[in-house]
């Protein structure tokens, strides 16, 4: 009597693995296509320059211009951004990374608006050169 109570909880117990199974499946292959969905929506409205005040710190911004000037040091890029107005954009190096972004580039950055000495700047976060 015990050896039959014993295969019945096992097939009962293999047919809940396979809900289970079947069940974490759907839910993460349906997890993925939500994120996916949500990730092609989000997107950063560009600002132009003379409209980043006080209010945007700490705040990811995108803007594009014409690159007026570009400082290069060992861990450090500072770039002049110029639509009418100007803006620097700083960029941290990882490692040894040379920076190819050359004078009269136009970027697109991507990045957090700090102020340094009363004046606001682009901690870039990702910055491409659109032509």
């Amino acid at each position: 009597m015990l050896k039959n109570h014993y295969g019945w909880f096992l097939t009962r117990s293999k047919m809940k693995e396979k809900n289970l199974l079947k069940i974490a499946l759907i839910c993460s292959l349906a997890g993925i296509l939500v994120l996916f969905i949500v990730s092609q929506n989000i997107s950063i409205k560009e600002k132009p320059i003379n409209k980043i005040t006080a209010e945007d710190v700490d705040k990811k911004i995108k803007v594009s211009g014409v690159v007026e000037d570009i400082i290069n040091t060992e861990k450090v890029a500072i770039i002049k951004v110029v639509q009418p107005q100007n803006i620097d954009v700083v960029l941290f190096k990882e490692g040894n990374k040379s920076i190819d972004i050359k004078k009269d580039d136009f970027i697109e950055v991507i990045g957090k608006v700090e102020e340094y000495k009363g004046k606001p700047e682009i901690i870039g976060q990702r910055v491409r050169i659109v032509r």
